[in-house]
């Protein structure tokens, strides 16, 4: 009898645990980045390096970050200095307010070559991420994934690889790394940086997804 009572309690736990993996899972995300000074020539800084990478996991409506919309001010201080805060903040007020399923802080990348991984949890109510790092020294620019589904054909997805995109937050008017600090006022959207030194061409860093 302890033997049958054990083994119903195993099925009903893997049961479980199948239902769980249905609903959610957990990606592996890792951004190889090569900004190095061969592909990209002009003004190469002394000094690159990337911020830490913050972002979120959220449902494939969400317009956080979409090009075309205006800069939080945690967007706007995660883009101009590195910062994670207040953007975490914001990220996890949008969490509470169920617009949101998990929060992620990963490493910085000390050089203009490398790689940063961070994992994070997804579900069917959430299945896109969006992850983001400041391009340092800059004014205003970042490398990001924006809004990626990994929800696809009624199933999460093993694995996916894209190009991460080069921003401006559309917060400051330097043209160059090193400009000196100037308020964009107005504000403007969220653009795709499409102006010299960063734009001609090639990619800045591929994005791989694993499922774990």
């Amino acid at each position: 009898m302890k033997k049958n009572k054990l083994l119903l309690l195993i099925i009903v736990v893997l049961f479980i645990q199948c239902k769980k993996d249905d609903t959610e899972t957990t990606y592996e995300v890792t951004f190889d980045i090569n900004w190095n000074a061969e592909d990209f020539p002009v003004k190469y800084p002394s000094n690159p390096h990337f911020s830490k990478i913050i972002g979120w996991s959220h449902s494939s409506s969400s317009d956080f970050f979409a090009l075309g919309t205006m800069a939080s001010e945690g967007i706007k201080e995660m883009a101009e200095l590195g910062s994670t805060e207040p953007l975490s903040e914001e990220i996890n007020d949008k969490i509470k307010n169920n617009e949101g399923y998990k929060l992620v802080v990963g490493d910085n990348l000390g050089s203009g070559v490398g790689k940063i991984t961070v994992e994070i949890e997804v579900n069917k109510e959430n299945p896109s991420i969006t992850l983001a790092t400041m391009i340092a020294p800059s004014p205003d620019w970042y490398i990001a994934v924006v809004n990626v589904n990994l929800f696809e054909g009624n199933e999460f997805v093993s694995n996916k690889t894209i190009d991460a995109s080069i921003y401006d937050a559309g917060t400051d008017n330097g043209t160059d790394y090193t400009s000196a600090d100037e308020v964009t006022n107005p504000q403007q959207n969220i653009s795709i940086l499409d102006d010299a030194p960063l734009s001609n061409g090639l990619t800045l860093a591929k994005v791989t997804f694993t499922k774990k």
